[in-house]
């Protein structure tokens, strides 16, 4: 069964109040379209279950709202609407930094590797030939530095939160990131993640320490590995992609976030903002709970 929502959301300063909602019924009784609606947070985020909505109605609800800090959502979720397997990306999503960048920022060669990360998630760049161009240029870099930028990482509003609800309702939650391991397997560890998948450096030795060679173990996980190592999940599980519920920012999640059941963009860039089911620019992870009807 499909059932059709729209959701209002925020987590910022700014509040969504009666004058928001009203407005919103007004349009939809205009428009003849049965709905209920109901708060799931006060003035963070709002329901509405729609017996039916089309392009008209969305823009119309766009347009009055455009210059507001709130994300407008609308979409289709097919049963079961609590999934089953969380997927997301790392970088930008569940922790606020690009992890790559940061390690170039420490070696004195950020924005160099900067462009090539930014022009990679807009899709501007082979995601594999950008990732290599990054590496060759941390060669010698050691690694015990990574280990110091990890107690560094910032992890975005919402993520712990969002993992440990999941886990509560037998959720299987996967971290899959083109980042490398010494950052990926720390933050899915320190968040809960069930599992996780990345990519790995190599090594060499220099001066009696252990540094990065400059090449990237085979085979690299890229925008094409999220959604094979999402499927030989469910194939184990024998769940089905209507079964999962994804999020990530750029370019390399594009093949997995317009295949899942609901897929998410968290604050991502235009090219995953096109496929994706939901976009959440002011709204925080615990946002991806609340359209599966979690409470906190």
């Amino acid at each position: 069964m499909m059932t059709n929502y729209l959701f209002i959301s925020n987590s910022s300063n700014f509040k969504i109040d009666n004058n928001v909602i009203n407005k919103i019924n007004l349009i939809l009784n205009n428009q003849n379209i049965e709905f209920s609606n109901r708060e799931i947070v006060k003035n963070d985020f709002y329901e509405w279950c729609l017996e039916k909505f089309n392009n008209n109605v969305k823009k119309k609800i766009e347009d009055i709202f455009k210059n507001l800090p709130i994300d407008i959502n609308f979409l289709n979720i097919s049963s079961p609407r609590k999934k089953k397997i969380l997927i997301c990306d790392m970088d930008s999503t569940i922790i606020e930094e690009e992890s790559l960048d940061e390690i170039a920022e420490d070696a004195g060669i950020g924005n160099e590797i900067k462009n090539f990360t930014k022009r990679a998630m807009r899709g501007e760049l082979d995601f594999k030939d950008a990732l290599l161009q990054r590496i060759n240029l941390l060669n010698s870099y050691p690694l015990e530095n990574i280990f110091k930028l990890n107690n560094k990482i910032q992890i975005n509003d919402g993520a712990i939160e969002l993992v440990e609800k999941m886990k509560a309702n037998s959720c299987i939650t996967v971290l899959i990131s083109g980042g490398f391991s010494p950052s990926v397997s720390y933050i899915a560890k320190k968040i809960g993640f069930d599992y996780y998948h990345c990519n790995n450096f190599l090594y060499k030795k220099k001066d009696g320490k252990i540094v990065l060679n400059g090449c990237v173990q085979s085979p690299i996980l890229d925008k094409n590995a999220k959604l094979d190592i999402t499927k030989s999940y469910l194939k184990k599980l024998n769940f089905t992609l209507n079964d999962v519920i994804s999020v990530g920012d750029g370019a390399n999640d594009v093949n997995l976030i317009k295949q899942t059941g609901i897929g998410v963009s968290y604050k991502g860039k235009q090219i995953l903002n096109n496929v994706a089911d939901v976009v959440f620019n002011h709204t925080n992870l615990k946002g991806i709970l609340y359209l599966q009807d979690y409470q906190i």
